[in-house]
């Protein structure tokens, strides 16, 4: 048993380079991306800056994330509702 024992693991060994999977990526190499022209990325007043080094919170369409801001924050101004116009029963249409 002992020298069925030393086999396996030696036929184990010498085979493990051939059984191992070796990692390779056909991902495409990516540079720096560009910032595209007339996007403006807004500063996000945020407690904590999470972002990696030269880099702070910015918002663009919603969506917060790492990158140079381009334009300061604005929140959108509230909007106003006006009630809905009364119309009496069994006219068409209000006035």
């Amino acid at each position: 048993m002992s020298k069925f024992l030393k086999f396996a693991v030696i036929l184990s060994l010498a085979a493990a380079p051939a059984m191992s999977q070796t990692w390779s990526s056909n991902a495409p190499k990516i540079g720096p991306v560009n910032q595209p022209e007339g996007v403006l990325f807004q500063a996000y007043p945020a407690s904590a800056n999470y972002c990696p080094q030269g880099l702070q919170p910015v918002t663009l369409g919603g969506v917060i994330c790492c990158g140079t801001p381009n334009a300061t924050y604005s929140q959108a101004p509230a909007r106003s509702y006006s009630p809905a116009p009364s119309c009496p029963a069994g006219t068409k249409g209000c006035s």
